[in-house]
């Protein structure tokens, strides 16, 4: 056999292959790419942005909770700020539970609804909602223990609540607050910042003449000198004032 021939069989051979059949070996299939690292972006999906949100949630209302909070709570020193956050992680995993309990019950709802009710049609959407409770209640269904996780979570900010007031009134040293905001992402259309190692007035003015819709932030010395990684596009600028 030619190795054209052999070429050619093979190709006819990959023709008919339809891929894995089994769902283990598609789960499997799936991470071929992934070894490569040519489609490694989907592992970081999977990545919380934080401990107390998951990969789908909205990091933004889950940061503006925070900041809800602790104008709340007024937390003086990282100590407290920690139970304030602590507070949000359980509040949004109470409201992650509500989102789901509802789901499984409009769930649950819409699959009844499929089946005729032998009551009058005034009472249907009673009949339903009763079959689904007594379905919900009983047997191995997870509705109950949703329910108990959620008032062990409210426990749980009770105590923190607690745990606040006391350390603010017994230590009410004040140390640098938590940041509780993200950075503010660069857009397209954002000027690149300048970076400035010499802050003396003549300087800064200098560069604010030079770059005048530009952000500049000032480095210590140290940190040039060190090799600090800055990625800056713009033509050189004036280190002293002309």
């Amino acid at each position: 056999m030619t190795p054209e021939d052999k070429a050619r069989i093979a190709r006819e051979n990959g023709a008919k292959s339809r891929g894995p059949k089994t769902e283990a070996g598609k789960a499997q299939s799936r991470l071929n790419s992934l070894k490569t690292g040519e489609n490694a972006e989907t592992l970081a999906q999977f990545v919380p942005p934080n401990s107390g949100i998951l990969c789908h949630e909205d990091r933004k209302k889950f940061y503006a909770l925070i900041n809800q909070l602790t104008q709340i709570y007024l937390p003086v020193n990282q100590e407290a700020a920690a139970m304030v956050r602590q507070i949000a992680i359980a509040r949004w995993q109470i409201d992650r539970l509500q989102t789901d309990l509802n789901s499984i019950w409009n769930i649950e709802l819409m699959e009844a609804a499929r089946h005729d009710a032998p009551v009058p049609e005034e009472h249907e959407d009673d009949y339903y909602q009763a079959q689904v409770a007594k379905k919900l209640y009983t047997g191995t269904a997870p509705i109950e223990k949703m329910e108990r996780q959620i008032d062990r979570l409210e426990r749980r900010i009770a105590r923190l609540r607690r745990e606040i007031k006391l350390v603010n009134k017994e230590f009410p040293t004040v140390a640098k607050p938590l940041e509780t905001q993200e950075p503010e992402p660069e857009t397209e259309n954002s000027e690149p910042t300048v970076y400035v190692t010499e802050p003396t007035p003549e300087v800064l003015a200098a560069y604010r003449r030079e770059f005048p819709n530009h952000k500049i932030v000032i480095l210590p010395p140290d940190d040039v000198a060190k090799g600090i990684d800055i990625e800056d596009d713009l033509p050189p600028a004036p280190r002293r004032a002309a």
